[in-house]
């Protein structure tokens, strides 16, 4: 039973180096995709590679961020590697495993449950951290020093969507949905990340200006407007300390462990779904449409990727 990790990036220099290290103590396999970064992340992501060849960099192409598209391209090429009874994540650049997948598929699941959702601790830039960045007291220097040791509040996410999956041969990823038809039977658990989308002042306001330039362009906004990606103004994205849904974490400390359940149907549906696949999955996926291959990325116009490296380019 062999572990895949599916990563698909832009601009990430800052972290994608910790984030695939962290990964490689738990997948045999990361396939890396990055989507047109104008910093970086491309060549820390190839140095890493040169070294441990269980991280596998696809291609850089510039093009629009599809949720269903771009992670779709990814498992098309990594299932080429996968066997049944295997396992697969959807992994950001930003998110960290709190618990190692094979430990929670070993010590977390019933054997019948195939399909995880994920828990997310969003780590919050705090208002404070601003001020000490404005101060001098933090610097692009920190970004040296382990994630987990810079922030260190965090609020639990409700919102929750399908993270790690049991490979099977016949399931099908289509061009527009984000995880495969019938991925499989939903556990109960829910797989613990680290979410650090904030890190410093710099990095947050590179990250609202890289994502408002992509959403001012019409063809991307056909995808799909994501609420967060129209946010002009990074300070309106970073935590008032005094938040009272504020918790705090240092690291080798246990994460709260948090039971929601708002991504479960009712018993008697699950009772139904169980039944379903159990017996009728592999007739159900002969019924599903294919992923298209290459042509189902859709390139940046040259005009957008201009104006990105312009505005975020190294000077």
């Amino acid at each position: 039973m062999a572990f895949f990790a599916l990563l698909p990036c832009r601009d990430e220099g800052d972290i994608v180096g910790q984030s695939l290290r962290h990964a490689l103590t738990w997948a045999d396999e990361i396939y890396v995709f990055d989507s047109g970064s104008v910093d970086n992340t491309w060549e820390i992501v190839n140095d890493l590679a040169r070294s441990e060849k269980r991280i596998k960099p696809l291609r850089k192409q510039a093009v629009f961020f599809s949720d269903t598209r771009v992670r779709g391209y990814l498992f098309d090429r990594a299932r080429e590697a996968m066997r049944d009874g295997d396992w697969f994540l959807r992994f950001d650049a930003d998110e960290f495993h709190h618990i190692p997948p094979p430990e929670f598929v070993k010590t977390r699941l019933s054997r019948h449950e195939t399909i995880v959702y994920h828990q997310y601790y969003d780590f919050k830039l705090l208002e404070s951290d601003v001020l000490a960045w404005e101060r001098g007291e933090q610097t692009l220097a920190d970004r040296g020093r382990p994630i987990e040791t810079r922030r260190n509040y965090f609020v639990p996410s409700l919102y929750t969507e399908p993270r790690l999956c049991r490979y099977r041969s016949t399931m099908r990823w289509a061009d527009h949905v984000s995880f495969p038809f019938n991925a499989g039977f939903l556990a109960r658990e829910r797989l613990p990340i680290r979410h650090y989308p904030h890190r410093d002042p710099v990095q947050l306001a590179r990250r609202v200006r890289l994502r408002f330039i992509m959403m001012a362009d019409t063809d991307n906004r056909r995808n799909g407007t994501i609420d967060h990606w129209l946010e002009a103004e990074w300070r309106g994205l970073v935590a008032k300390d005094n938040d009272p849904e504020l918790q705090y974490w240092a690291p080798g400390q246990e994460l709260p462990r948090f039971q929601f359940t708002n991504h479960l149907r009712a018993p008697s549906t699950r009772m139904i779904q169980r039944a379903v696949h159990a017996f009728l999955l592999p007739l159900l996926d002969r019924t599903r449409p294919s992923f298209t291959g290459d042509s189902a990325l859709q390139p940046l116009p040259e005009e957008t990727q201009r104006r990105l490296i312009q505005e975020l380019g190294p000077r």
